[in-house]
């Protein structure tokens, strides 16, 4: 079977793998987009571990032809809460200020910097 890589970059959350139908990817199967990096060592031993991966992101095939899907990030950076305090008069220091609470929403976390060759793997 052919190993999955990126065959193109659509834009910072979405990117082409060289894998389709053909080879069994469905839609709303997950994936990680990673690249491979140095031999790691047992510091103690000097046995050598294993090829440290360093994962780009996680993403989910939206779309699925003959020999090529479409990989979505499905990372998200949760947006969490904004305080806004605001004066009520000319002195701000001497009059009382209000606070507003906003929720922010949720993001999708783009992948980092993924390159046309970058590896993918089914989760």
């Amino acid at each position: 079977m052919k190993h999955p890589k990126v065959a193109k970059v659509i834009s910072e959350y979405k990117v082409v793998l060289n894998v389709g139908k053909n080879e069994g990817v469905k839609v709303g199967q997950d994936y990680i987009i990673y690249r491979q990096g140095e031999e790691i060592k047992d510091p103690d031993t000097g046995e050598q571990l294993g090829i440290f991966e360093e994962v780009i992101g996680r993403g989910v095939i939206t779309y699925v032809q003959e020999r090529i899907a479409t990989l979505e990030s499905s990372e998200v950076l949760e947006g969490g809460r904004k305080v806004i305090r605001k004066s009520t008069g000319l002195q701000g220091w001497l009059t009382p200020t209000t606070e507003e609470v906003v929720e922010m929403p949720d993001k999708t976390k783009p992948f980092r910097k993924a390159m046309v060759g970058d590896l993918a793997k089914r989760m």
